[in-house]
Parts: C-alpha cells; sequence; structure tokens
C-alpha cells in the first residue's frame, strides 16, 4: 500500500511570484511552483502540468515517481513547443496517482509582458 488509509496525499499548490514576465530581462522571468505529497509510503506517478483556462495542457514541467515531501519545480513561460505564451491566467496542476486513487491539485499563475 502507497497511502495511508482516509488520507489526503495531495497539498497545496503555489507559484511564486504569482505573475512573472518571461521577457528576457532577468527580472521575474521565472515562477517557482511548489506543491507538497502527504502520507505516501512508497513512490508513486506525479504529473506536475500548466494548463490554460479551457483545461488544455500547455507543458508538462515534470512526470516522475515520488514520495511524500515538498517539492519546486520551475516554469520559464514557454508551451510545449517552447514558444512563450500569451499573457494571461494560466493553471497549474499536480496529479498524483496512489492506491486509493488520483487527487488533483490546481494553483494559478498569471504571464504578463
Amino acid at each position: 500500500m502507497r497511502v495511508t488509509l482516509s488520507s489526503t496525499i495531495a497539498g497545496g499548490v503555489r507559484a511564486r511570484p504569482a505573475v512573472f514576465t518571461p521577457n528576457g530581462d532577468g527580472v521575474n522571468d521565472e515562477t517557482a511552483v511548489t506543491y507538497s505529497i502527504l502520507h505516501l509510503l512508497a513512490p508513486s506517478p506525479v504529473a506536475v502540468e500548466v494548463l490554460d483556462l479551457a483545461g488544455r495542457r500547455v507543458r508538462r514541467l515534470r512526470q516522475q515517481q515520488a514520495i511524500s515531501g515538498r517539492y519546486t519545480v520551475w516554469w520559464d513561460g514557454r508551451d510545449a513547443n517552447g514558444d512563450l505564451v500569451l499573457p494571461g491566467v494560466y493553471l497549474v496542476a499536480v496529479e498524483i496517482a496512489a492506491d486509493g486513487g488520483t487527487e488533483r491539485r490546481v494553483g494559478q499563475v498569471a504571464v504578463a509582458y
């Protein structure tokens, strides 16, 4: 078993800065997405993705096996093709699969120029 019974395995998702400007000037060009995994007793699949407001994947930031802990992944404001995204609000989804099912937590981040 990978998770204790009746426990939450996905903690909060937060992007800092919450608004960033990936314009190459060296100031706020990336955002740090932090998330927590709770109560996992063995490595489980974790995916971190950036989505547009319609729920379409813009970019997968991470896909790996992970255990309980606090994690950070950086986003540079680029899509899966390496192009800068349009200004706007984006969702950052963390999905964790465990024996009891899949949990998903979503945060938000804004790109401005």
